[in-house]
């Protein structure tokens, strides 16, 4: 009886230390709970319902398809700021991320980590305009191209007519295109670094015995080794290029054929130039909701590829 009564002390005796456990954690989680119910859950399924409403003139609200039907004739707006133009910026943002930026990052980032001569003073240059605001940035880029910057005294003293490409329809989204490269490649930078620090020297030194060049311990061990950063730094771009902007606002505010997907739904909901826009969130929820259905089987198109291992048998 005695050796009972102990045993059930004992018990009770855990359960009150496994309670007081439990709401010491939960203590720490109930905010970030609270926040994700709020801001992701309650907001996500009011904009999944109101791309199936819309306001009537009396100020009504009613069930309707018809959102969808105006997403469609978005791709006819006779402007530079149609559907078509936004998806076609919204894909080259999206090529230069994963497509350009990501291996030249790799590139950089390697020879960082086999240290070659002055690599310190490159990682900071590399890293600097993450540090710097995007606003200096983009600020200085359009300086140097502007009336009076270097790129017009280049063309003055060749003698050819000065035309700035960030304002020119044919050329503004590719300067864009050329900022991204030049400027974003220092956060990659420093994950690739990070992931190659943690290979072991044995394996490396081992590659260096078999004869492997500088190429082929990039290209066979390296890449291997940090293989998963490199397929979750793909699958997020994947999971969220149909919402990149780019340097859209700081750069034309979407004039000169430059808009992109998100930059429509800023402009939908948000202010430009310090007014209200004309604000449809109905009509931007429906753009949302299409833009999920597109990018959500392609992530996962995209997991399975980047994930997929090879089964012996």
């Amino acid at each position: 009886m005695v050796e009972k009564n102990i045993e059930a002390s004992l018990l009770n005796d855990k359960r009150k230390k496994l309670l007081k456990r439990a709401m010491f954690m939960g203590s720490f989680l109930i905010l970030p709970i609270i926040n994700f119910f709020v801001f992701y859950v309650y907001v996500h399924l009011d904009s999944f319902v109101m791309a199936f409403q819309q306001t009537t003139p009396t100020g009504d609200i009613e069930w309707t398809f018809n959102n969808f039907v105006r997403v469609v004739e978005l791709f006819a707006v006779d402007s530079e700021r149609n559907l078509g133009v936004a998806l076609r910026n919204t894909f080259l943002f999206y090529f230069v991320g994963v497509g350009i930026n990501l291996p030249i990052s790799l590139l950089m980032g390697y020879f960082i980590y086999k240290k070659i001569s002055g690599y310190k003073l490159f990682r900071v240059v590399t890293y600097l305009p993450t540090i710097i605001s995007a606003a200096a940035m983009v600020s200085l880029f359009k300086y140097t191209f502007a009336e009076g910057g270097v790129y017009h005294a280049i063309l003055q003293a060749t003698g050819k007519t000065f035309t700035n490409p960030i304002t020119n329809s044919s050329s503004s989204i590719y300067m864009m295109l050329i900022y991204s490269i030049a400027f974003g490649l220092g956060g990659n930078i420093v994950v690739w670094g990070g992931a190659m620090n943690g290979i072991s020297p044995e394996m490396l030194e081992a590659g260096e015995l078999d004869g492997c060049n500088w190429f082929k311990e990039f290209y066979l061990l390296i890449i291997p080794s940090i293989w998963p950063t490199v397929a979750t730094v793909i699958l997020l771009g994947t999971i969220s290029f149909l919402g990149a902007t780019g340097p859209v606002l700081l750069f034309t505010k979407g004039e000169y054929g430059t808009t992109t997907l998100g930059y429509m739904l800023f402009e939908m909901i948000g202010m430009v130039d310090g007014y209200e826009s004309y604000k449809d969130y109905y009509l931007a929820s429906a753009l949302g909701l299409c833009m999920t259905s597109i990018s959500f089987p392609l992530a996962m198109l995209v997991k399975r590829i980047v994930y997929s291992e090879k089964k012996e048998g």
